[in-house]
């Protein structure tokens, strides 16, 4: 064996075995023809476009659509789930903010004037600036709406566009490093991350039910609502931990949780791999971003710094407790491995 052909089959690992064993040496053959009277002595590797090509092919088999392996078609359908499960909470956290600016600005109900004077004098560009902050998270809605009526491809770009918006508002207005930026957008990451991998030219995308559209508006109201009763000067310090962007989400992800429990145990022909692993994925960007700033702000001698910490840390300890018997039952409701599919994606080559 030549050392770019050992190099060639090294890459082909990123491929499952079942593939491989199928398709590995038509593969290795159509690569070194394009690379005749190349010697050991000259160091070949394979080239990085093949490279890529070989990656985004085993993205596509992992993670299949229709006609793939039991068990990949479920793993595509765990991530394609995760997109759309965090496609849904960025929309509803867009609705909250756009919720909470018109409350700002006095066009719902009366604006409070010490938020006034933070958002700038009436007319000045500080003002237009801070509005166009405070509304740059409904760039998460377009992509939301794209992928409910399925289109994957068209959610992409705009996806991509609120993620980098979010990144700039936190490092201007919060003043944050690219890096602290970054791991506090942990949960936008894994969800671009699903909707690039997931949605790949092998899957056809299905159209939702129409009524998730209105979700996202649902929920921020009814939360907007419960914002505004809660949010009072005696309100107790342990409420805190919840009204963040983390603790909406562990509140979320908590409550399918449940929700996913209690049908797993009352009705076994309705179980899936799909909803438990999903819900345990997103709730790992909401631990790492929690337990990343547990000690931030936090004061040992202040009675309502620790509660917010004990809140804090039993909020971590019971979504970490979910997420764990989430993943158990998702694993276990996998299909088992099997062969590869009869019509396996074939690779382009060039």
């Amino acid at each position: 064996m030549s050392l770019l052909e050992e190099r060639y089959r090294y890459w082909l690992r990123l491929l499952p075995a079942s593939y491989r064993a199928e398709r590995e040496e038509e593969m290795v053959a159509v690569f070194l023809e394009g690379s005749p009277d190349v010697s050991d002595a000259d160091g070949p590797r394979p080239r990085w476009s093949e490279i890529a090509s070989v990656a985004a092919l085993a993205v596509r088999v992992r993670l299949g659509g229709a006609g793939a392996a039991p068990r990949s078609l479920s793993w595509g359908e765990t991530v394609r789930l995760v997109a759309l499960l965090g496609l849904l909470f960025q929309a509803f956290l867009a609705v909250l903010t756009v919720a909470a600016a018109l409350h700002t600005y006095g066009v719902i109900g009366t604006a409070d004037p010490s938020l006034a004077q933070v958002a700038g004098p009436l007319g000045s560009a500080e003002r237009l600036a801070n509005i166009l902050r405070s509304l740059a998270g409904a760039v998460w809605i377009a992509p939301f709406v794209a992928l409910v009526l399925g289109q994957a491809r068209t959610a992409k770009a705009p996806a991509l566009l609120a993620f980098v918006v979010d990144l700039l508002v936190l490092t201007d207005s919060v003043g944050w490093g690219p890096f602290e930026a970054l791991a506090w957008s942990l949960m936008p990451v894994v969800t671009l991350s699903a909707l690039w991998t997931g949605f790949h030219r092998d899957v056809r995308p299905a159209r939702r039910p129409r009524w998730l559209l209105m979700l996202p508006l649902a929920a921020g109201i009814v939360f907007d609502v419960l914002f505004r009763l809660v949010a009072a000067p005696d309100i107790p310090a342990w409420w805190w931990p919840w009204l963040d962007p983390l603790g909406l989400a562990s509140t979320l992800i908590l409550g399918a949780g449940i929700g996913y429990g209690y049908v797993h145990l009352r009705s076994p022909a309705r179980r899936t791999p799909s909803w438990p692993l999903a819900l345990a994925i997103l709730a790992v960007p909401v631990l790492c971003a929690r337990l990343a700033g547990l000690d931030h702000g936090f004061d040992a001698a202040d009675e309502v710094s620790r509660i917010i910490m004990l809140g804090t840390l039993g909020q971590t300890a019971v979504l970490l407790l979910v997420a764990l018997v989430l993943a158990v039952l998702g694993f276990r409701a996998l299909p088992a491995a099997q062969g590869p599919s009869p019509e396996p994606p074939r690779m382009t080559y060039s």
